[in-house]
């Protein structure tokens, strides 16, 4: 028995290896013996022929399914089950965790999806047991779709890993680009050390994929893995994927105490809420973590309560100052376009800007299995429906063309997040100009501050949305940022 592992994104690039399916390659791999292989396509360089050679050899096929990817998802495995109509198609992923019996209606060439945790079905699933029997799987049986009974999650994930080996394509010569330039230098690794949130952002699907249980490796267990890639495979920057890295204090500082007592000299990466207390991140900074990210969403008090982030606007910067002032490099992810924001808490959260260093803003995307989305389907808004609705396009920004309660439209919430990233740049002049040289650096600055100057008003986003898609402007603009 073969299973192949397939995250079907044909297009742009991928900033996160497929470390879920790692995991699920592995976990298989070990209890039953049969052989597996992973495929990330945009990293593999592999023609769709040459996919579908790998394809027509494998008696089980699993594809991941994200919101942004899933008629690429559709579409892929409608085309597998055409050339190999014996191979069975499984799907999992945050996005059919909820919608899996609507999947198998509209997609008769899938054959089961798994909700939730993979590790689990997949194998029994390889290992020939009767699906009736498979808990956490919504199956075909002819004409019939039946819904297992939920799986509990796997409460000791110490007993997981990944097998690296398996996704080596992916990751050999993987850099964070949004750290310095000296931890780019080093030879990196994306590692998870927990799953779930014990959290309910109204944003957020994790509660719904991962559950309400919050699950980590015990410190042992992550140090022991950390010191192993460190000093057997010259590892010297850990980026951790975690929703959240420091959900637990007495396990931080033991994890911390152990890299202090193995004498490891690493630098690495963690997300962590605002409101971590000093003591944690001055002993994490103490051993090495030089990067942290926070999902700050808003700088606006009404914004962060409408999404039940459980933060205030005050908290944000004092947590804020408190890292600076230990020296960390900051990386802030936000949102724009959230429900009942308007112009105003955008600019309150724009604000926040000038104290990180790298910043991500994002047009909010609508998802299922978040409290935001439940809601717009009490108002009648959105169904789920919705999802297999190619005109709906690949993303769902909340914008008013789709959804008309919404502040803001498309093109106001494009013209805000130009001025945010502009913004970024002026704030961190002086590394823009360390990162592209003085000439190209004082170039791109003057063009960030001009168009900035234009998107203050109605008229100026006007002459800014047809300056900047001239040919020519791109292309100097492309040439500065080489």
């Amino acid at each position: 028995m073969k299973l192949l592992l397939v995250n079907p994104f044909f297009k742009g690039a991928i900033k996160i290896p497929s470390l879920g399916l790692g995991y699920i390659a592995t976990y298989v791999r070990d209890r039953t013996g049969c052989e597996v292989e992973v495929v990330e396509q945009v990293s593999s360089g592999l023609s769709e022929e040459e996919l579908f050679v790998k394809i027509r050899q494998a008696d089980v096929l699993g594809l991941v399914c994200y919101t942004e990817s899933r008629f690429e998802v559709f579409e892929f495995a409608r085309k597998v089950k055409a050339a190999n109509s014996s191979c069975t198609i499984i799907v999992g992923g945050a996005h059919v965790q909820t919608l899996d019996m609507l999947v198998l209606r509209h997609c008769p060439f899938i054959d089961i999806v798994v909700r939730r945790e993979g590790e689990e079905p997949v194998a029994e699933i390889m290992e020939g047991r009767q699906l009736r029997e498979i808990s956490g799987i919504t199956w075909r049986d002819g004409r019939e779709i039946l819904r297992n009974p939920d799986r509990p999650v796997m409460k000791d994930i110490d007993s997981l890993y990944l097998d690296y080996s398996l996704i080596a394509g992916q990751i050999e010569g993987w850099k964070d680009f949004e750290i310095p330039l000296e931890l780019q230098r080093l030879k990196a690794l994306p590692i998870i050390a927990s799953r779930g949130c014990p959290f309910k952002c109204r944003f957020c699907a994790a509660n719904s994929y991962w559950g309400t249980t919050y699950r980590y490796l015990s410190p042992e267990e992550l140090v022991r893995r950390v010191e192993y890639f460190a000093t057997e495979h010259g590892i010297g920057y850990f980026r951790f994927y975690d929703a959240l890295f420091t959900g637990n204090e007495q396990r931080m500082l033991r994890f911390c105490d152990l890299i202090e007592e193995k004498s490891l000299k690493i630098s690495f990466r963690v997300d962590v809420r605002v409101g971590t207390s000093e003591m944690v991140l001055r002993r994490l900074r103490e051993v090495g973590c030089d990067v942290l990210g926070f999902g700050i969403e808003s700088g606006s008090d009404r914004i962060l309560k409408r999404m039940n982030k459980g933060v205030t606007r005050s908290q944000v910067e004092e947590t804020i100052a408190l890292s600076k002032r230990l020296g960390y490099w900051l990386v802030g992810f936000f949102m724009v376009s959230l429900p009942d924001e308007t112009e105003d808490d955008v600019m309150a959260t724009f604000e926040l800007l000038r104290y990180f260093d790298e910043a991500d803003v994002q047009f909010f995307k609508v998802h299922p299995n978040t409290a935001f989305y439940d809601e717009l389907v009490q108002r009648g808004e959105i169904n789920d429906e919705t999802w297999f609705d190619p005109a709906q396009g690949a993303e769902l920004f909340y914008c008013r063309e789709r959804f008309p309660r919404a502040k803001m439209g498309f093109s106001q919430v494009q013209s805000i997040l130009s001025y945010a990233y502009n913004h970024l740049l002026i704030c961190n002049w002086r590394k823009a100009l360390n990162r592209y040289g003085t000439g190209r650096g004082a170039a791109l600055l003057a063009m960030a501050m001009i168009a900035n100057t234009l998107l203050r008003s109605s008229t100026g986003r006007r002459i800014h949305g047809k300056v900047k898609n001239m040919r020519l402007v791109q292309s100097l603009y492309g040439w500065l940022k080489q």
